[in-house]
């Protein structure tokens, strides 16, 4: 399985704050979104794929080509600034 995290308004969109997720061989976030697409709402799932969405793998920040493995948790977060 693979844990799917949902921050600030990307939880609000998605109605839920994670989801589980069956893995399979070969996944990248950039296909788990695209799995997402089934169940998640159209306009969070554009958000995701806009390029402005951060995502990490087991805390550290990924590339959305990464590969992933059983048992990651995967995070989407919304843009953010600091000040």
């Amino acid at each position: 399985m693979i844990k799917v995290l949902f921050f600030a308004q990307l939880a609000d969109q998605a109605e839920k704050d994670f989801q589980m997720l069956e893995f399979s061989t070969g996944m990248t976030p950039r296909s788990l979104v695209e799995h997402l697409a089934k169940t998640l709402p159209k306009q969070l799932i554009d958000e995701l794929q806009s390029g402005a969405t951060m995502l990490s793998v087991n805390q550290v920040f990924a590339a959305w080509d990464q590969p992933l493995s059983e048992g990651d948790e995967v995070a989407f977060l919304p843009p953010f600034s600091g000040g």
